[in-house]
């Protein structure tokens, strides 16, 4: 009588521990994926697979248990030392991988950034986690820079970090004057309004756009250049002329 043999992937719940136990030893590389693409596939079924050593040799079977939400979490962290950046910052940002395990790899990933070649900083930076994006914010290369512009997990407070900070680069912050999406945010423009290092002429750009009490404290700033104070009068000037304003002092 012939016998098929067993199926990892479509197993039932009670028989899929069963089977993966009684033949842990005999299992090839797709037989441990499949049974862990089983939607029965249990914390124990994880954790089986995860204590072979013969299995977990496989990349692409480490790289599953890693992304598992049912791999324990202390083989998962383990795990992860062992991965490709580019798998460790698409798992990152995946929001089925558990909380613990992604702070592992945020982990993995900041001790590896400097060791990143320019393209793989411009790659990460398009789609990396908040983790990075703090480092990449200060990157000096421009290119980094204008790729963390359209990653969707920046956030507009990190970029006011940046454009308020002293240790911002000229070049970065006119890229992002000119971005279509963060210069229109009124508290992106009062911040690079304010910044001495924001070139002068994105610094002046945005001055229409700012209320008065805002034009007053960046006039009245000891760092604010001669150029922009003056850009402030004629603007004070301009807006005096019409009726039911008062002058920018």
């Amino acid at each position: 009588m012939y016998f098929p043999p067993p199926d990892f992937r479509t197993a039932a719940e009670p028989e899929l521990f069963t089977l993966v136990s009684d033949r842990i030893a005999e299992m090839t590389e797709d037989d441990a994926l499949a049974a862990l693409d089983n939607r029965f596939a249990t914390p124990r079924v994880c954790q089986k697979i995860a204590q072979s050593s013969r299995l977990t040799s496989f990349y692409s079977v480490r790289l599953r248990l890693v992304a598992h939400k049912h791999t324990p979490q202390a083989y998962a962290a383990k795990f992860v030392h062992y991965l490709y950046w580019v798998d460790l910052v698409r798992l990152s940002v995946e929001v089925t991988v558990p909380a613990p395990v992604r702070r592992a790899i945020d982990n993995q990933l900041l001790a590896r950034v400097d060791e990143l070649t320019a393209g793989e900083k411009i790659a990460s930076a398009r789609r990396c986690s908040a983790a990075l994006i703090k480092v990449f914010l200060f990157d000096p290369d421009a290119k980094v820079f204008a790729a963390l512009l359209i990653n969707q997990r920046l956030r507009e407070e990190e970029l006011l970090y940046y454009a308020s900070s002293p240790r911002a680069q000229a070049s970065h912050l006119a890229l992002l004057a000119a971005d279509p999406k963060w210069s229109f945010r009124y508290t992106v423009r009062k911040a690079l309004a304010a910044n001495p290092i924001t070139p002068r002429s994105a610094a002046a750009a945005q001055l229409r756009h700012l209320r008065k009490e805002d034009l007053r404290k960046i006039h009245s700033h000891p760092d604010t250049s001669v150029y922009v104070r003056r850009c402030i009068e004629r603007l004070s000037a301009h807006v005096s002329s019409s009726p039911r304003q008062k002058r920018i002092d």
